[in-house]
């Protein structure tokens, strides 16, 4: 991969990583609304928890059957466990959110190689009292796998076609607190490595696992603050202040049709869209694309077909929700591509999370689908609000 492109990887890491902790990293409130960063604040009910999973292989391609194995993982991670400082926490039933280290021999076989990841998650709680939670915890990140395709040294490896990948992490998990700062959890899920179509092949793993897990609060437990604490406007008044917002911005991605291709391509979506807060923590609105994918070129050049760059721009209509965590958000889009290109007359989906800064712009980072299960590629994009 070339260098330009490790630090595009990197930047969307990196986003993720503030989009999912930067609510529980923020201060706390001082009186006249302002907030404050303190590392004591930081520190403010933060746990270490390992966990030890084991897990085998999901063949969801049938070629892949021949990849059978029972392996262990492991899992290191630093999390915050959010109190209610911020509306959206109670509202969410206090999730936690972290960031964990993962580590695993993949069952040793050669062809797939060994994997690394560093991921921030967050843990939604269904049901929670004193002793007992149960819940959902989803995690994305970066991975490493030591092993790829390569079509003359790894021509075997059907699933990986590059050693940088996205890891998905999603667990159900239920925690048993034994005191104040100690818990342990019983969960299950799945793990998945892949590379969001950059490189071919991109089947990605998918590890059906298991484990237990024991984690441990550096400090005294913080008490859950009442959402009445914080003296916070009612609903109905809160969302007469709104009206339509308009955002304008700009994605890009990249990615390679298949693994002898020498260079990787480019992929831009410049969007507009407007959104209505309809309720206290969703949005929903509605919005234009105009992607250009210059994988058309080479389809073209392939196909002995002449087009004008104009006719390569793709335009696209869409519906668009967000789920709001404070300034942070989780996105959904789906959309119809109005080109003229067969292949391009499909739906497309879009996953990914938000964050507004500086009042009048937003971040992202997501992963662009068609027809619900066929990944496009990964973009990330930035863009400002009206």
């Amino acid at each position: 991969m070339k260098r330009h492109n490790y630090f595009l990887v990197i930047l969307c890491f990196l986003l993720i990583n503030i989009l999912t902790i930067s609510e529980a990293a923020a201060g706390n409130k001082k009186e006249g609304g302002n907030s404050t960063f303190s590392i004591d604040s930081l520190m403010k009910n933060v746990e270490v928890d390992f966990r030890l999973n084991y897990g085998f292989y999901m063949h969801h391609h049938y070629e892949m059957e021949g990849y059978r194995a029972h392996f262990p993982m492991f899992e290191l991670s630093l999390q915050k466990q959010t109190y209610g400082k911020s509306y959206w926490q109670s509202c969410f039933n206090y999730p936690a959110v972290g960031v964990t280290f993962f580590a695993s021999g993949m069952g040793n076989i050669d062809v797939l190689g060994k994997a690394f990841a560093l991921y921030p998650y967050i843990y939604f709680p269904f049901i929670k009292s004193k002793t007992t939670n149960f819940g959902i915890r989803f995690g994305l990140g970066l991975g490493y796998l030591t092993e790829h395709y390569n079509h003359i040294e790894n021509p075997y490896n059907i699933c990986i076609g590059s050693s940088l990948n996205a890891a998905a992490s999603i667990t159900f998990d239920i925690s048993h607190h034994f005191s104040d700062r100690f818990k342990m959890s019983i969960f299950g899920g799945l793990q998945h490595f892949s590379n969001g179509c950059t490189s071919e092949p991109n089947k990605g793993t998918n590890v059906i696992k298991g484990g237990i897990s024991a984690a441990y609060m550096i400090n005294e437990p913080v008490p859950y603050i009442n959402p009445a604490q914080l003296k916070e406007k009612t609903t109905l008044e809160y969302l007469k202040e709104f009206r339509p917002e308009l955002y304008v911005g700009l994605s890009y991605g990249y990615k390679r049709i298949d693994y002898l291709q020498k260079d990787y391509t480019s992929v831009y979506d410049l969007e507009i869209y407007v959104m209505e807060q309809i309720a206290r923590l969703f949005k929903l609105g509605v919005g234009f694309d105009l992607v250009y994918d210059s994988n058309d070129i080479l389809r073209n050049i392939r196909n002995g077909v002449e087009w004008t760059t104009t006719q390569i721009m793709n335009p696209g209509v869409h519906v668009a929700g967000e789920l709001l965590m404070g300034k942070t958000s989780f996105m959904f889009v789906v959309g119809k591509h109005l080109g003229e290109y067969m292949h391009t007359k499909e739906n497309y989906q879009r996953l990914g999370l938000k964050i507004e800064f500086l009042n009048h712009f937003y971040g992202k980072v997501t992963l662009n689908v068609h027809q619900w299960h066929i990944a496009d590629y990964l973009g990330f994009g930035l863009g400002f609000k009206l």
